[in-house]
Formats: structure tokens, sequence, C-alpha cells
């Protein structure tokens, strides 16, 4: 039997019906949409309404002069600032380019790095022997008062001063620092500097590793000068991360690889609860070791002494260190600048948190307020804390 067809007006209703249906679901889809976009509208204006008002203010009634593109450096550092959080912060181009210059391992400057105190002084927290302020005589603990004769209160971050202290090579600059109740002003000359952010040393039989920081290539630099030790017959190992204010977790992370057994080494965590971790392999350098520690040992350092501490592999020595939880992230903006963030929650292979808590050592030991001051000068001899850690290592040789 021959099938029936539709016939030509019963088509053409249909195509008319889908046509209706089509622009109907697309016109509430539309108007979905856009009610949404409009109540985001809404929303943003509602929550700088009250900027409007000042910047119509402003406007209006300001009689000085003022360049536009400082009012938005400035309001958006107190955005970043207005978080709460120490680890976060907004960065000008200009302050940017300093930041990318400094971790890439060399830059142009006096040879200092410089921490703000709990009181908001800018504190010198390392100072490296082949600058300048090293020569002065200028001291981890000096504290910086003025740049060129500009007061440091006029600096909100270390990144404002750095910029004021850094310029091209050859060029001076004059640095007054506080130091007990002295005042000390020096004229120091500009230099290229490069961080050897590892640096190593055999005493008597025992290798002491010093780093400054964890930043790009540090493990490359770290992985050839331990291997190097140990093939010289080293039969220990000390490691000093005193003074060092971290770097980026994943050269940490490679670096611990060499002396962790197989399993966790860092466990972070984002705002979607995403989840990064770096392990380690079985393979490892098995010597008697142990990590030298201070207050100034920050984030990624304090972070490699924990790891150590946990899996048993090493003696923590020294002082309680200072309690960083949180990875931070910079993001590139369109005109240069930059926005560092604090993104991820950290862990230790062991789940725990070191914020605001640090590490205590296994053996607490200080050194006096002076040896504290004139570090970079100290002899081996006159660094207790090496000393005690000296101490540690070689009785485990002993055993």
């Amino acid at each position: 039997m021959k099938k029936k067809g539709f016939s030509l007006p019963t088509v053409i209703m249909l195509l008319i019906l889908v046509m209706v249906a089509t622009f109907v679901v697309a016109y509430y889809s539309a108007a979905e949409q856009y009610a949404n976009r409009l109540g985001n509208v809404t929303a943003l204006e509602e929550k700088y309404a009250k900027l409007n008002e000042v910047s119509a203010l402003v406007e209006r009634y300001f009689v000085g002069e003022y360049n536009e593109e400082d009012v938005i450096d400035s309001m958006l550092s107190g955005y970043v600032n207005g978080l709460g959080d120490k680890w976060s912060g907004y960065y000008d181009k200009e302050q940017t380019a300093l930041i990318n210059e400094s971790n890439s391992n060399q830059y142009v400057g006096i040879g200092v790095t410089i921490t703000i105190s709990e009181a908001g002084d800018f504190v010198i927290s390392g100072v490296n022997k082949d600058g300048s302020a090293f020569e002065a005589g200028i001291k981890i603990g000096d504290v910086i008062t003025h740049v060129n004769g500009e007061s440091a209160d006029n600096f909100e971050t270390t990144t404002d001063l750095a910029n004021k202290v850094r310029g091209d090579e050859g060029t001076k600059v004059r640095i007054t620092v506080r130091r007990g109740d002295e005042s000390l002003e020096s004229e120091l000359v500009r230099k290229a500097i490069f961080n050897e952010t590892v640096e190593t040393e055999m005493i008597d039989n025992i290798g002491h590793v010093y780093i400054s920081g964890f930043e790009t290539n540090t493990e490359a630099e770290f992985k050839e000068k331990v291997n190097a030790l140990v093939k010289d017959g080293a039969k220990g190992l000390i490691f000093d991360v005193r003074f060092n204010g971290g770097g980026y977790v994943y050269v940490m992370a490679d670096m611990l690889d060499m002396l962790l057994p197989e399993g966790m080494i860092i466990s972070m965590f984002d705002k979607q609860g995403n989840t990064r971790e770096y392990t380690s392999d079985a393979s490892r350098i098995e010597l008697p070791m142990a990590v030298l520690t201070n207050e100034y040992s920050i984030s990624a350092a304090e972070f490699f002494a924990a790891a150590l501490q946990e899996y048993g592999v090493a003696m923590v020595i020294g002082d309680k260190t200072g309690g960083k939880g949180y990875a931070q992230n910079m993001f590139t903006l369109s005109d240069g600048s930059s926005v560092n963030i604090s993104s991820y929650s950290y862990y230790t292979p062991k789940g725990k948190s070191l914020a605001e808590t640090g590490i205590t050592p296994d053996i607490e030991i200080s050194l006096s307020e002076e040896d504290f001051y004139n570090f970079y000068y100290l002899t081996n001899e006159q660094d207790t804390q090496l000393q005690k850690a000296l101490e540690y290592v070689k009785g485990q040789i002993a055993q």
C-alpha cells in the first residue's frame, strides 16, 4: 500500500510553528541573559558607588594637580592591601619589572634584601657580599630610614623602597640606616649583582650548604654543588636557610626530591578546591643531615626545613621560623603592572599548615644580638648555631 504524505498546507503550517517556537525559546533565553547581565552591572554599580562619589567630588572640587595613572595605581594598591594579607600586593609597571629582574637572579643595586618588621620598619635581612652595601659595612638588622634624603615613611612596600634604591649601573645612591641609637649615612655605587643562591664549603668532612633563596635555576645550582660535596667525600650535610625569604614552590620541591624518600612533599589547594601536589621518588642522598633556621626563614625556606623534619631526615637547629601558609601567583595585567595574590594554601607532608605557627626547631639555639646583626661577618667558629649543627652531625656520623 502506498504511504500517504503530508499535504503542502500542512507542511507550511508545521514550518511556521517550528519558527515561532524557535523564536520564543531564543527570545526568553536572550531576555534571561540580558537580565543576568543587567543584574551584574547593577551589582557592580552598587559595589563601586562610593568610589564614584569620591571621583566626582575630586573632579569637581580638588584644586591641586594629580596624575590619573598614579591615582589608579594607589587605588589598586589599596584594594589589594585591604585584603589584610601581607603576602599579597599590587605592583606598578616599574615595580613589576624590578621583581622580574630580581627573580632572574641578576639585578643592579646595592646588594641588600629588605623586609618589613611588625613595627613597619624597613629592615635589612640580607647582605650580598658582592654589593656595595657589604663594602660599606651595612649589616643585617640595620633599619633603612632615608633614601637620597627621602624618608622611608613615604614608602608603603619593600618594592616601593627598592624602586628608589635601584638604578643604572655605576650611579650612586645615599642610604641612611638606623643601628641602635646611631644614624649612619653611606653613598653607595649601584652594581650589577648576580645572586648565587647556593654557597657551599666543606667543614672537616661535613658539607655546609647555604641557600639564600629558591629562585630561577636554584635547583640546578643546588644539585650540582651538593653532588660535588658528596663526590668530594662529605659524610654529612648541613642545609642553612637562615635569612632565606623563600621563592618558587617547584624549585623547593625539586631540591627536596634529592633528599626525601618516596612520598608527598607538598600539597596545595586553591579557592575552588583544586589540588596541586609535588611528590618525591625513592632515590635520595642518605647522609646525616641538619637544617639551620631563624625567624627570617620564610615560606619555601621554612617548608624546606619542615619537610626534612617530618620525614626524620634532618634535625632542625636554630630559631623558630616565620610562619607562612600561602603560596602566591603573580598575574601580569595588560599595562605591564601586576597583582600578586595568595591563591594556594599549602600543607606539609603530614598535612600541617605553617600559617602563623612556623616550625619549632628540634634544638633551639639563638645567636647573640651582636652576632645576629653581624651574621655575614661571622667566622664559622663564631657562629654558635652552625657549631651546634656540626656537633650534631658529627655525632650521627660517629654512631
